[in-house]
């Protein structure tokens, strides 16, 4: 099997399918739990458990990994995902809710440390940039389609009825890991092994991975606060899940359209070029955020979100996986997924505290300052990953 079918079999269709289920619904999410009686501030923090299940799962999700391999591992997340959304599905009260939330969380975290293990040890450095861009525009997909389709389900069909197509994109994205992915054989070294090739990458790079780590958490916060905060302030300003649908869809349209450029800056600019200006675009477009009072306006800034994270289409994949050690790469993976669900909860969690501390117009430029402290750090001290 050549190398392309062997990835679009193993990573880009199962992939796909994936954040197609999570675009459908998740943008939703803060809007259901809003419907259930939670507050803004506590539907925002709600939605961030997902970010939560997955940094939890991450330093665990390392050795399981290493020790069962790749495709066990990836079927056993694909497993946890659709028993979250059959939970969904049947939850009649907001903890249940919120706990299927979680363990979404979790499924993701199993898939997405299987995917980087396999990617690491299938592709060449000099492949990796472009065909992880291919990655990061999958999700670039997911996000036209699911965010309108979610949101003319929810209006027109129910949320019963949304969750049960995550639930059932979710099934079919389980089969094909289940008989479509090639079995890899398990690593020869113990995890111990992988600790020590962690320790040494560490111990080599310390300045650049830590730079790297901040630059990447710093637009991670600002990646999930965007599918957070742009649906909560269209509910404030009284629009329908169809009208929220559109606002997702026209930045995810604009995303999905320029993707491809992020792979070409990659390759000739260098991912420090891709992540600094992916992180500007977006933290303008929600720092602008309070200024949107109108369905046209969050509609442009939505569309200036999708500009700017267009530019970094699978970075955080590319960053992480030029750093990794080529040998036994899973704790190295494990510790930065860990560090990066972290970030990815203490955005929406952060907007909770705003707006909860300070009223919801304070929650989107002080989380827009925050990501681009990170960006400021890379750019003074991270060293070029690309020659990695």
């Amino acid at each position: 099997m050549t190398l392309n079918r062997r990835f679009l079999i193993a990573i880009l269709i199962p992939t796909l399918l994936i954040d197609i289920g999570m675009g459908l619904g998740n943008a939703f999410i803060p809007l259901y739990a809003r419907g259930m009686g939670a507050s803004m501030a506590a539907a925002a923090l709600i939605s961030a458990l997902m970010f939560m299940g997955q940094a939890l799962t991450d330093l665990p999700g390392g050795w399981l990994v290493h020790r069962f391999g790749d495709k066990k591992m990836m079927s056993s997340g694909g497993v946890i995902i659709v028993l979250s959304m059959l939970i969904r599905f049947f939850s009649s009260s907001l903890l249940i809710f919120t706990f299927s939330v979680f363990l979404f969380g979790v499924g993701t975290s199993l898939v997405w440390i299987s995917r980087m293990s396999w990617l690491k040890k299938e592709i060449r450095g000099k492949q990796r940039g472009n065909l992880m861009s291919l990655v990061g525009g999958s999700l670039r997909i997911a996000t036209i389609i699911g965010p309108l389709a979610g949101g003319f389900i929810a209006e027109r069909a129910g949320y019963k009825i949304l969750f049960a197509s995550q639930g059932l994109i979710s099934v079919v994205a389980l089969g094909v890991i289940l008989f479509g992915v090639p079995q890899t054989e398990k690593s020869e070294d113990s995890y111990s092994d992988s600790l020590k090739s962690a320790s040494r990458r560490w111990k080599t790079g310390r300045g650049t991975i830590l730079a790297a780590a901040a630059g990447i958490a710093g637009l991670t916060v600002l990646r999930t606060s965007r599918g957070i905060l742009l649906p909560l302030w269209g509910g404030e300003l009284g629009l329908s899940e169809g009208h929220i649908g559109i606002v997702m869809f026209a930045g995810g349209l604009v995303d999905a359209s320029l993707f491809w450029i992020s792979g070409i800056i990659m390759t000739r600019k260098g991912r420090k070029t891709a992540a600094i200006t992916c992180t500007a675009g977006l933290a303008l477009a929600i720092g602008l955020l309070p200024l949107a009072r109108s369905f046209p306006a969050l509609i442009l800034l939505s569309a200036l979100a999708g500009l700017g994270n267009a530019m970094g289409a699978g970075i955080n994949l590319t960053i992480s996986g030029d750093l990794a050690p080529k040998k036994s790469p899973a704790a190295f993976l494990s510790f930065w997924r860990f560090a990066m669900g972290f970030a990815g909860f203490g955005g929406p969690a952060l907007a909770s505290w705003m707006i909860s501390a300070a009223g919801s117009t304070a929650a989107p430029p002080v989380t827009a300052a925050v990501g681009f402290l990170g960006a400021l750090l890379m750019v003074f001290f991270m060293k070029e990953t690309r020659k990695h």
